[in-house]
């Protein structure tokens, strides 16, 4: 496929400018293997080698889209995107959206329509479109204008309604993490089995959280009967690019420690829910911050509560109602340069 095409592209979503412990490259392509890239299975998330680049984490998102996980630094994520581009996979860096939407009344209003092109989650609509009156009661049609108000929402928080923020379920082997990514997504991405060590390969879905989408890493159970293979790095990989931690307890773990090397990998600034599963069992020894169970039958409980619970960790309740301009184009531009 030519490097001209619209069907084959790769963008850069992060780092940006400066470098980060992982990057993220997506790549929109129908046969990744044919480009010498691993390509899972829609959902699944393998290691792989980047060109002899660097190695690091492949995932699924969907019939088209890949997204690859190296290490952060710039010019590994330069080598990466020169290779793609070699391999008739073009980058694909942000047009002047203006230029896009000549029918745009101002600069934010172009902006905003470019954003909600793109945007995932339901919520980012209504947000979106009250965003060029938010800034024009202010007297502000230009970005430049708009990057000198200081009293502005949070725009870390809100992007993610227009790009899904990473929700990595953490836990033992055999205690209903993919149960409970089955019950979110509303069908069946992950084999559930009384059996540890089922999920032995992890698991990512967009999942959307009654209006806001979030990308859903479910890793395989990691305890101390796991070694330093493949598993606990694919793991400590995913959890240290997460925005959220989903810590799964079932009653049976009485102390509800996480692994260690986990602990290590996620740090001190990434939040944490502790959620007790399959509550149906019996009462949770160790701390919980909500408990679920969930029926065979379809039957379940403290899923919505989980649901809000996350929804509030990720965009708080008081960001969307703020009433305040939000600078929804920062972050949007991933071109290194």
């Amino acid at each position: 496929m030519s490097s001209g095409s619209q069907s084959s592209y790769h963008t850069i979503e992060s780092p940006r400018s400066t470098p980060g412990a992982i990057a993220m490259i997506r790549v929109v392509h129908p046969d990744p293997s044919s480009l010498g890239l691993i390509d899972p299975a829609p959902g699944a998330i393998r290691l792989g080698s980047f060109f002899g680049i660097d190695e690091g984490v492949i995932v699924r998102m969907d019939a088209d889209s890949i997204l690859l996980m190296p290490h952060g630094g710039l010019a590994i994520v330069r080598a990466i995107s020169a290779e793609l581009s070699k391999r008739g996979v073009a980058h694909s860096a942000l047009q002047n959206p203006a230029e896009l939407f000549p029918e745009a009344e101002n600069e934010i209003d172009a902006w905003m329509l470019w954003a909600l092109s793109i945007a995932a989650s339901p919520d980012a609509i209504d947000e979106l479109l009250d965003q060029p009156r938010r800034w024009g009661d202010l007297g502000v049609k230009t970005i430049a204008d708009a990057n000198r108000i200081e009293e502005v929402a949070d725009s870390r928080v809100l992007t993610r309604l227009i790009t899904p923020a990473i929700v990595a379920a953490v836990g033992r082997a055999n205690i209903g993490k993919s149960t409970l990514i089955n019950a979110l997504s509303g069908h069946q991405v992950a084999i559930v089995a009384d059996v540890a060590g089922t999920t032995r390969d992890h698991v990512g879905v967009l999942v959307d959280l009654g209006g806001l989408v979030v990308r859903w890493i479910d890793t395989p159970g990691i305890d101390d009967r796991i070694g330093d293979g493949d598993e606990i790095d694919i793991a400590m990989r995913v959890v240290a690019q997460a925005d959220l931690i989903v810590h799964c307890i079932d009653p049976s773990d009485q102390t509800g420690e996480l692994d260690e090397r986990l602990v290590r990998a996620i740090g001190q600034e990434i939040p944490l829910i502790r959620v007790g599963t399959r509550a149906d069992l019996g009462s949770h020894e160790a701390h919980v911050d909500v408990a679920i169970s969930i029926g065979s039958g379809g039957v379940s409980s403290g899923v919505e509560t989980l649901v809000g619970s996350l929804r509030e960790a990720l965009v708080p309740s008081h960001a969307l109602s703020s009433g305040l301009p939000w600078r929804f184009w920062e972050g949007l531009n991933a071109d290194l340069g």
